[in-house]
């Protein structure tokens, strides 16, 4: 039986007008991509894979060529009114509330309206490769084509492209994810030192009573601190709104540095997604130790969150079909955010019956959804991945219909809750210290009193 070879090897250029392929520069750097999305399908009957695929880049460019290696001839249709993203996140949507109890934070819209795409194939053996020469030479050696997605931007003061999406089939024997692509260019000294700038500022601290309060800058330097666990709040909510945004945080602090309450208004107000930062953000604050001080103190400040300049790269890879395939050893840098069998209603509503036949999915069949989120962002010297196509596992098992209903995972107890267990516990020891000291006192009176009765003299 043939399986399938999904691709996400990107190679882009940056056209200065329709008839040079001449790399842009200098001012105007070549686009990068920061978000792409990579639906695969296979056609188990004639061994055809079909990828819908479309990127995020910036910044925007007058024209843009993006090559996908594909290991035979493919074949192209644009797909200019079908959302890779919000397709995503409704194949998940239904198994996210299964499993979790509420649905995930739907995505930010794709803007696809503002730029047009069509395609052609550049064989093997052409003349002329409109890509990095190394890059290229790896993937015809191998026998590969590139099929070449042209995205034409008209000026407008776009700061990025929302590319449409494009359908690529083609013929392949084995199942792998080619992830080697041209190395970046690198940016000048003076933008390489601005994008290492922490993209999180701390502001507007403001703590009373001052004269016990730490400094402001002291107070700040604690929340900068080991940052990596604010950031990964940060990424998440990059990957449904791109845009900076900001924390508002209110904390008590006991004399001991350790947090009485820490909350963000955020926790309540906005859409989900501006919730679910301001949980993760305060949840990862209430360990912090604060200084000490004398007397307990509060303070209010804001987190200021700022897109880095380069941003981590969020390549989505999702496979839907009758089949399940492993990635075997996958990077670091990957993580496998879902692992499901979807109901084939669930399936119908996310995309059309024509769309389902295009992709060679068949009716009446389990339907089976793994989700891969790749942040490599370098990739020139990456491995590809390679998948093993396993059969579905049996009802009952994980990620099945049938399998028990996963509850939702459960909170831990924040440092101030995990604090007040001993207290309580101490608490009850006094208490009933005191009930045993009352009654001995109680029973010591009576037996006196009972001691004088009998020694008063009689009449």
């Amino acid at each position: 039986m043939k399986t399938l070879a999904p691709l996400v090897a990107l190679s882009i250029v940056a056209l200065a007008s329709p008839a040079s392929a001449v790399a842009v520069g200098g001012a105007t750097p070549s686009p990068v991509v920061h978000e792409d999305y990579v639906i695969v399908s296979h056609d188990e009957a004639s061994g055809r894979e079909h990828v819908l695929y479309a990127a995020r880049l910036a910044p925007a460019a007058p024209r843009v060529l993006l090559g996908l290696p594909t290991p035979s001839t493919p074949t192209i249709e644009p797909l200019p009114k079908l959302d890779l993203a919000a397709l995503v996140h409704a194949l998940v949507e239904p198994y996210e509330r299964r499993t979790r109890g509420r649905a995930p934070a739907p995505p930010a819209a794709w803007v696809m309206e503002r730029s047009t795409l069509s395609g052609f194939v550049v064989g093997p053996s052409a003349g002329e490769q409109p890509f990095d020469a190394a890059w290229t030479k790896s993937y015809v050696d191998r026998n590969f084509s590139f099929a070449v997605l042209d995205v034409v931007t008209p000026p407008g003061g776009s700061l990025e492209i929302m590319t449409p999406a494009a359908h690529v089939s083609f013929d392949t024997p084995r199942v792998i994810v080619a992830r080697r692509e041209p190395p970046r260019a690198e940016p000048p000294p003076d933008e390489a030192q601005e994008g290492a700038v922490l993209p999180l500022v701390v502001e507007s601290v403001r703590a009373e009573p001052k004269a016990v309060a730490p400094s402001s800058e002291a107070i700040a330097r604690v929340l900068r601190a080991r940052s990596g666990p604010i950031l990964d709040c940060y990424e998440r909510f990059l990957e449904h709104r791109p845009e900076a945004t900001k924390v508002t945080i209110e904390a008590s602090i006991r004399p001991k540095g350790d947090t009485a309450s820490l909350r963000s208004p955020g926790e309540r107000d906005g859409d989900e997604t501006t919730r679910e930062l301001s949980r993760c953000v305060v949840t990862t604050l209430r360990a912090r130790q604060f200084p000490r001080t004398d007397e307990g103190w509060k303070f209010s400040a804001d987190l200021a969150f700022k897109p880095p300049r380069t941003p981590a790269r969020r390549t989505h890879v999702v496979l839907v079909g009758p089949s399940r395939y492993v990635w075997k050893d996958p990077p670091a840098s990957a993580r496998l955010l879902h692992d499901f069998e979807a109901k084939a209603e669930d399936v119908a509503r996310a995309m059309t019956p024509e769309r389902l036949r295009a992709l060679g999915l068949p009716e009446g069949k389990r339907m089976w959804i793994s989700h891969w989120l790749d942040r490599d962002v370098r990739r020139a010297l990456a491995e590809d991945a390679i998948f093993d196509r396993e059969d579905l596992p049996a009802d009952g098992e994980p990620g099945t219909l049938s399998a028990p209903t996963q509850k939702p995972p459960e909170v831990r107890p924040t440092a101030e809750k995990a604090r007040e267990k001993p207290r309580a516990r101490s608490r009850g020891k006094r208490t009933r210290g005191v009930l045993v000291a009352a009654t001995a006192l109680v029973f010591t009176v009576a037996l006196a009193l009972w001691l004088a009765r009998d020694e008063r003299p009689s009449a």
